[in-house]
């Protein structure tokens, strides 16, 4: 085995000998095909990067791996004392966020991209490695960082600009439901409503009579 790679062996090594729900499973694995546990692992690693490279629902499985670990991290993050946890995924999600809103935006391009899926999962694995300088860390520092830095002032107004007409808005129809509801037509439509209820609710209680009465 390569000497390079024998730190990341070392670290599987005793990741796998931690005792959780999945190590649980893989020793039972282990147990019924005598397979050693770290050789599944890796065997179900190489199985996911070609699948990723050329299977189907191959997108679907990016969004899987590179969601779901870091959301179960992130509430691990949440419920600890620590505090620098909680920024290593902060800076995850950010960078998450921007890199969804440009895949969006360049949807047409990507798909030409042979095994995009596969490049992207790798991007965004080594963006949640865990390592203090993790990809994350470095493009929230290098780009995102002084870009969200320069136009903080921009975006806060523009976004005060929004909450202020979704709260007017909000508002202006708060009053005229109360106004419709004030109104002679809005008291029949309640009062029809609440005779309507309330005759569906006698006929449930004859209904459920009827049938107490055929029992007996």
């Amino acid at each position: 085995m390569s000497a390079a790679l024998t730190p990341y062996v070392e670290k599987l090594d005793a990741a796998l000998a931690e005792k959780n729900v999945v190590t649980e499973y893989l020793d039972m694995a282990e147990a019924k095909s005598g397979v050693p546990k770290r050789n599944l692992v890796l065997g179900a690693a190489a199985f996911t990067v070609v699948w990723l490279a050329i299977g189907i629902g191959s997108s679907l499985l990016c969004s899987v791996i590179c969601f779901i670990y870091p959301a179960y991290k992130s509430f691990k993050a949440v419920e600890s004392a620590r505090g620098d946890d909680d920024t290593q995924w902060l800076t995850y999600w950010i960078v998450y966020s921007f890199f969804n809103i440009m895949e969006y935006f360049t949807d047409l391009l990507l798909f030409w991209i042979p095994m995009y899926n596969l490049l992207k999962c790798c991007f965004l694995l080594w963006c949640m490695w865990p390592v203090e300088n993790n990809g994350s860390v470095i493009v929230y520092q290098r780009l995102l960082r002084p870009w969200l830095l320069k136009n903080e002032s921009k975006i806060d107004a523009k976004l005060d600009k929004v909450t202020g007409k979704v709260n007017k808005y909000v508002e202006d129809a708060q009053r005229e439901a109360t106004a419709f509801a004030d109104s002679g037509t809005g008291q029949i439509l309640a009062g029809t409503a609440t005779a309507v209820a309330q005759n569906a609710s006698d006929q449930i209680d004859d209904a459920m009579a009827e049938a107490k009465d055929k029992d007996l």
